[in-house]
Order: C-alpha cells, then sequence, then structure tokens
C-alpha cells in the first residue's frame, strides 16, 4: 500500500523564487495524510546552494519523528527519565501498540541512488562527490512519517515535549519531513530532538502538496494557491517564502473564520474557540503597531488537541486558549518567525523576548495589572546561567526561569536603563534589520548599543553569562527638625550580592511632594543627605519595578502612619487583581 501511494504522487515543478541567504535552500514537498492508518508519505526535492565557503562531503537532515520511535533510546527519551522521572515510557502513547517513527525510503540526486544514515534523530547524507563552495544541489527523498496518537497530558506541548501528532480527529503535523541541518560560522547545528530547547532552521522558501480526505478542513504555514477536489481526496498547494519550517493542522471537527487587515489575512480553525480569530487580530495588530508590520501574507491560528502552545511560521497552535497562550505565541512571529535565532543555544533571543512582548500585550492592551502581567516581578535567580545550550540545564523549571522569565525581566531593566523610547526604537530597528535571518546575542548587543550610544557590555555579561544577584534595602532613615519648617533626611541604602545596576529612589514628603534620586549602585552602601522643607513620608528603591531582585520586601520605608496605609493597601490590591482575573477568565 505504501510503495502504491509513493508511486502515484508525482513531485511539484514549479519554480520557486530564489534570494541571497547564508546558505540557500528551497523545499517542495509532496505529501499524503492516511486517517486510516495515521501515516503520512511523502516525497521532497530539496534544493540547495553551498554558500559555506567549504566543500562538503555530506549533508544532514533532521528526522524529529524518531524521537518517539519505541525502544529507541533516543535522547529525548533519555531525557524523559533523567529530567521528569518517567521510567515508563509507555506514558508518551495513548495507544499502548502506538509507535512514532520517519523512514527514509530512498534518496537519489540526479536520478543516482545516494547512501545514507540514520542515528537519532540524525539523517546523515553522503554526497557522489564533495559540494564545491557556491554549487547547487538538488536532492530527492521519500520518506513515511508514522504518527502517535498523543496522550491527554500531550494537549499542551511544554508537558512532554509532543508537538506533533493526532488525537481525537485533530492532526497537528509539525516538524514532520527531513528537514536540512544549518551550517553556519560555527559549523554543522546537529543537536538531537531533545526535552529542553528547539530548532533552528535556514530561512527557506517552500511549496507544498498536501493530498487529505474531503472532510479535512486544514491549515498551513503560507498561502493557500490552490485546492482540487478529487473524491474522496482533495489536494491543497501551499507555498511559503522566506520562512524556516512548514507544519500544518487538519481535522474534520474545525470551524474556520476569516478577518482581513491591511492586506492580511487572519484565519482561525477551532471547535470551541469561536472568538480565537478576533483575539488573534487584535495581538497580531498591536504587535505590528509596537515593533514592526507582521511579516507575511496570511496568519492561520489553530485550536489543536495536541502539541499546543507552539509556534511555527505564520502558523500557531493553541491548546488551551488561555489570553497569555495566545498573547505568546502569536508574538513569537516576530521573535522566532520573522526574526530568527538558534533557540538550542540562545533561547533567550525567542522565548525572553517573546514573554516580554506578551506581558507588554497583556499590559498595555487587555489592562492586566503588572503584578498579574510581568512573571520578573516575582523572580528568584534560578543559578543557571540564561546564555547557555538547553541542554546544560538541569530542569524544565530551571530552563523556563532563565530563558523565559529571566530573559523577560532582562528587557524590562533594559528597557528601563535607556528609556522606553530608546529601548522601542531598537526593537523595531532590530525586527526591520534581521527579519527573514538568523540573529545573535552579539547582534543584538550591538545594535542596542549603536542607537543608545552606549557601552553595554558589562550589562549583558553580567545578566546574560552569569548568575549573579542583586538585592537592595533600606538601611536607616534618619530625620532631624532643623526649625522653621525645614527637615534634614538621611538615608542609609545597601546593596546585597555580586551584580551591580544603577537605581531609581523615590522619596515622598507629607506635603504630597515627590522627589527621585540616583544611585549608581557601585558600592555596597550608600547614605544620602539632604534637606526638605516636609517630614519624609516615603523611601521606594526601584519605584517602577525594573531591577531584578532577589527580595523586594525591603525595598521600602514608611513612617508608621502610612505604613499601616500601604500594608491595607497591598492586601487590597492582592485581593482584587485576583477578583478581576478571576471575572475575565469567566468572561465569555
Amino acid at each position: 500500500m505504501r510503495a502504491l501511494i509513493l508511486a502515484g504522487l508525482s513531485l511539484i515543478s514549479v519554480p520557486l523564487s530564489s534570494y541571497a541567504l547564508p546558505n540557500e535552500v528551497q523545499y517542495a514537498i509532496d505529501a499524503e495524510l492516511d486517517t486510516q492508518k495515521n501515516v503520512i508519505v511523502g516525497r521532497e526535492i530539496v534544493q540547495f546552494t553551498n554558500r559555506t565557503g567549504h566543500a562538503l562531503e555530506e549533508l544532514y537532515f533532521h528526522v524529529y519523528p524518531n524521537a518517539f520511535k519505541r525502544d529507541s533510546n533516543s535522547q529525548y527519551q533519555r531525557d524523559l527519565q533523567r529530567m521528569v522521572g518517567i521510567r515508563d515510557l509507555n506514558r508518551i502513547y495513548a495507544d499502548p501498540n502506538d509507535d512514532a517513527f520517519m523512514e527514509i525510503v530512498s534518496i537519489t540526486s540526479a536520478g543516482r541512488p545516494l547512501s545514507f544514515s540514520m542515528e537519532d534523530t540524525l539523517l546523515t547524507v553522503q554526497l557522489p562527490e564533495p559540494l564545491a563552495d557556491d554549487e547547487p544541489i538538488e536532492l530527492a527523498i521519500e520518506f513515511i512519517y508514522d504518527l502517535m496518537e498523543v496522550p491527554p497530558e500531550g494537549r499542551m506541548a511544554a508537558t512532554l515535549a509532543i508537538r506533533s501528532g493526532h488525537r481525537n480527529g485533530v492532526y497537528t503535523i509539525a516538524l514532520w519531513y527531513p528537514r536540512l541541518a544549518v551550517y553556519d560560522e560555527a559549523g554543522w547545528h546537529l543537536e538531537p530532538y531533545s526535552y529542553l530547547g528547539e530548532f533552528y532552521s535556514d530561512f527557506a522558501d517552500y511549496l507544498v502538496r498536501l493530498s487529505v480526505p474531503m472532510g479535512l478542513l486544514v491549515g498551513a504555514t503560507g498561502t493557500l494557491q490552490l485546492e482540487v477536489e478529487a473524491p474522496p481526496r482533495k489536494i491543497l498547494s501551499f507555498q511559503a517564502e522566506k520562512v524556516h519550517d512548514f507544519a500544518w493542522v487538519a481535522s474534520a471537527r474545525y470551524q474556520a473564520k476569516e478577518l482581513p487587515w491591511e492586506g492580511i489575512t487572519v484565519r482561525a480553525l477551532f471547535f470551541d474557540q469561536a472568538a480565537l480569530a478576533d483575539r488573534a487580530l487584535e495581538a497580531l495588530r498591536f504587535f505590528s503597531e509596537e515593533f514592526g508590520r507582521y511579516a507575511y501574507p496570511v496568519f492561520t491560528v489553530a485550536q489543536v488537541e495536541a502539541g499546543g502552545g507552539m509556534e511555527y511560521p505564520a502558523i500557531v497552535m493553541i491548546g488551551q486558549g488561555t489570553e497569555r497562550e495566545i498573547a505568546h505565541e502569536i508574538a513569537h512571529q516576530w521573535w522566532y518567525g520573522a526574526v530568527g535565532n538558534n533557540e538550542f543555544d540562545e533561547a533567550w533571543l525567542d522565548e525572553g523576548f517573546t514573554t516580554f512582548s506578551e506581558e507588554r500585550y497583556l499590559i498595555e492592551q487587555l489592562g492586566y495589572p503588572e503584578d498579574l502581567a510581568r512573571s520578573s516581578l516575582r523572580f528568584h535567580e534560578p543559578g543557571e546561567a540564561v546564555l547557555q545550550p538547553a541542554s546544560h540545564y538541569s530542569s524544565l523549571s530551571s530552563y523556563a526561569a532563565a530563558v523565559y522569565t529571566k530573559a523577560s525581566g532582562i528587557l524590562w531593566m533594559l528597557r528601563g536603563l535607556l528609556g522606553q523610547e530608546t529601548f522601542d526604537t531598537i526593537l523595531q530597528e532590530y525586527y526591520k534589520r534581521f527579519q527573514f535571518k538568523n540573529a545573535t546575542t552579539r547582534d543584538f548587543a550591538a545594535l542596542a548599543e549603536e542607537i543608545s550610544g552606549q557601552e553595554l557590555d558589562w550589562f549583558f555579561d553580567q545578566w546574560l553569562r552569569t548568575t549573579k544577584t542583586l538585592d537592595f534595602s533600606i538601611a536607616e532613615v534618619r530625620s532631624t527638625s532643623l526649625g522653621d519648617g525645614r527637615y534634614r533626611h538621611a538615608i542609609a541604602l545597601e546593596r546585597r550580592g555580586e551584580a551591580i545596576m544603577p537605581v531609581a529612589i523615590q522619596l515622598r514628603y507629607s506635603n504630597g511632594k515627590t522627589q527621585q534620586i540616583h544611585w549608581d549602585g557601585q558600592a555596597t552602601r550608600a547614605e544620602f543627605v539632604l534637606e526638605a522643607d516636609a517630614p519624609l513620608q516615603r523611601v521606594i528603591i526601584d519605584p517602577e519595578r525594573i531591577i531584578l531582585e532577589e527580595d523586594r520586601s525591603n525595598n521600602s520605608w514608611a513612617e508608621r502612619a502610612a505604613r499601616l496605609l500601604e500594608r491595607f493597601l497591598w492586601g487590597l490590591a492582592a485581593v482584587l487583581g485576583s477578583l478581576w482575573l478571576a471575572r475575565r477568565r469567566a468572561a465569555p
């Protein structure tokens, strides 16, 4: 049956547009989804032009489905046992007799069979002769992807790192074809699929033709060029330019809603989240206004039963449908989608930037209180540096605390250090300058220095490459009456921890006036003495809560009456915040 299906597929021959890339890559993929056997049978043509500066004797492809192959002892399966404590790996399959894997049927170039081998999730292809720099090659690969039925706990990808499969008649198809590995200035990037960390790909052009049963609604990366019915199946052809992956969904359960916006089509596929298109458009508009226009002509947001909470170019998979999830995945269209990066080695560039963007959206567009929106306000140093490969983290919690929470806090802190206007200009220029490119931490730091005119190595080195901590506190406040309505106030501040940051201190007086002073934070202790025409009522370190601190409870001092009022207001704010969030979650 599989051989017959392969024979019936003809490879797409429509020419692809070309553009300058570090390595020029183009894919043309024909694939057929068999919903009875839950199998995808596919053929792909990969056109690759070597821009590495070196002759290549092999090409490498990621075959990620093999991470889930039974009894394969893959890196992913070892991670589950080591990090999550899952001893029985049957837990990742809904059906105890199920499996998931990719089989490579053949690889040819110019009609000539090529030798290949697979280990874990890496496919190595031996070239017939070394591929010289600037020389192109075209490979044809026939493959079979056996899809797994995902267990209920795999609805969100973060739980078991399952991103592709089917559940309850909904197909989430991601990481589903042999994808060329990246060769950059560091060489080949051949990391296997793992529990922590994500991916790294070259931007490429895709033409993808999908054959599915007629009853299914399909959403995918790119623009639908043609849909032809050939009962009992239909064929859909998609084209996507300047993307670094291609994902799709399919289900007979889907309803569809499309909304136009300034030449962009927002398409939602859903079963019970009827407001998904409107919520997606609201977020897309906000991020376009803040960072730069969304980069592609179509954006698809799909409710899924497996692999939710995941981003792919021009399409996102939504599992729970919370405002935070939707905002986060859509923000990834800027930080991951249009501006790429090595997500395995420098995850903060997509996850940290996206978390920061999501938090801004929740605060500025949806009206969330900062205490509910900003995760870094509850920050505690995880003890593992932000800038390191995902495989170096000891646990999911440490990874999340570093590359999501701390990384977002670093951007809030940089915004406070440079000023909102300068920081916003940096993000907008970063998006503009590195659109359809893979950026690095070095690129972002250099751009921040260029636009701000400041030397920032100390900032990025301290917060990205170390686990130094910081805690400001008010050691003592003394006030003396000088007569004639004048007062002298002495304020002693302390800095604990090895990290150093300048900080603002706000003074509030009994006559309603406020004053702000600044401390460079270099010393471990400083005392400020100043005179005023009113008693001092309150002192607050870092009133905008910009600094990543271990303990904010010692950041304020108040005279007795003000202290009692402050405690009451803090308690009231906590109660009101909880009620506000509960009402918002209950709203339709």
